[in-house]
């Protein structure tokens, strides 16, 4: 048993009351270089699968940029680390005058804080991404539990190396449109524990209880923090695109 009351899932109108993760408290104690190891350990499925694309594809649509970039942000990834971080993905399958010209480094100084209306943007909790902007062909964004197929959700667990038994236990809890206690048993069975001790309502909430139980707080592995290294300029930081009247909070599409 999860230990979770049944009727735990938020619902449209329930309103998340934790920690919005929008400040930068934990600046530092992770880098870009872990990202691989703690998507496998400390990542919830939603994170781990945009990470996982974005690493095959080196590409993500906006949907993807948005969640995943402010998931980032959550985590106390500098901004200069995350615009180094996207650039370089990215132009694995694009020159850099075109990465300059997309709006993808201006969307993460945007996330930031650092264009536009410089307002502080929040990492999206778990009614957010449940609730608001399905994703559609090519997406990678979203949360795995609401927004997959059971086929497709099944051979993703599976590929996690999900037992099958607990895999059926989340199916049918997806069928009953229990997204976040899904989501929950996956922490358990990752981390092999009876009870997750928290009622998941967001994803950075998920990546530091996973990061407590596992006796890291936030692990900074054996290195430590490496600074933040400024990423290359673009002459501007603006794109050649016209980005006027946009509110990266939109469901634009900008790919």
């Amino acid at each position: 048993s999860s230990g979770i009351n049944a009727e735990w899932p938020l619902r449209p109108g329930t309103a998340y009351v934790g920690d919005d993760f929008s400040g930068q408290k934990s600046e530092g104690q992770v880098s870009v270089s872990q990202l691989s190891t703690l998507s496998k350990t400390s990542f919830p499925p939603c994170m781990r699968a945009i990470y996982e694309h974005f690493t095959a594809n080196h590409h993500l649509k906006h949907g993807g940029r948005l969640q995943f970039c402010l998931f980032l942000k959550g985590l106390g990834i500098s901004m200069e680390d995350v615009r180094a971080y996207f650039r370089g993905e990215f132009c694995k399958q694009m020159d850099g005058d075109a990465y300059g010209k997309s709006g993808h480094d201006y969307m993460v100084r945007h996330l930031y804080g650092k264009e536009g209306k410089r307002a502080d943007k929040k990492p999206y909790g778990c009614l957010k991404i449940i609730t608001t902007s399905p994703p559609s062909s090519g997406d990678c964004h979203g949360c795995p539990f609401k927004h997959y197929d059971a086929d497709n959700l099944e051979r993703k667990l599976l590929g996690w190396k999900i037992p099958k038994v607990q895999v059926k236990e989340m199916l049918g809890l997806v069928s009953e449109q229990h997204y976040q206690i899904a989501c929950t048993r996956y922490f358990e069975v990752t981390h092999q524990v009876q009870d997750g001790g928290f009622g998941l309502n967001h994803p950075n909430q998920y990546f530091l209880r996973s990061q407590e139980l596992l006796g890291n707080k936030v692990n900074v592995g054996s290195q430590g923090y490496q600074a933040s290294q400024p990423a290359p300029s673009t002459q501007n930081t603006a794109p050649d695109v016209d980005l006027t009247g946009i509110d990266l909070d939109d469901d634009i599409n900008m790919d």
